[in-house]
């Protein structure tokens, strides 16, 4: 998550993503980590990425797709991991190991 600050990550990502979706975790790097991890996983196997792509082609694409997708705040105002910026966080807080 860390290197897709810079703009030189090899990947065309919206500017501020990054600083966003950490925000949208309290700040913590880690937690947010985790769930993008998740999110780039689930979107590998969506039509977001081509059905012949391979190694770092689909992670490209999919890391590509969810930071577009998931950048506008309009479309998808939380994490569909964690569901940070919902009434419902609280109870995923309350539920975390």
């Amino acid at each position: 998550m860390k290197d897709l600050l810079y703009e030189q990550c090899g990947f065309i990502i919206p500017v501020s993503f990054t600083l966003d979706f950490v925000g949208l975790h309290g700040d913590d790097w880690l937690l947010a980590e985790r769930d993008w991890e998740d999110i780039v996983a689930l979107v590998l196997d969506t039509d977001a990425v081509d059905m012949q792509a391979s190694g770092s082609r689909a992670i490209r694409q999919a890391v590509e797709a969810a930071a577009a997708f998931l950048h506008d705040d309009e479309v998808w105002p939380w994490c569909p991991i964690c569901r940070r910026g919902t009434g419902a966080e609280d109870e995923v807080r309350h539920n975390e190991p």
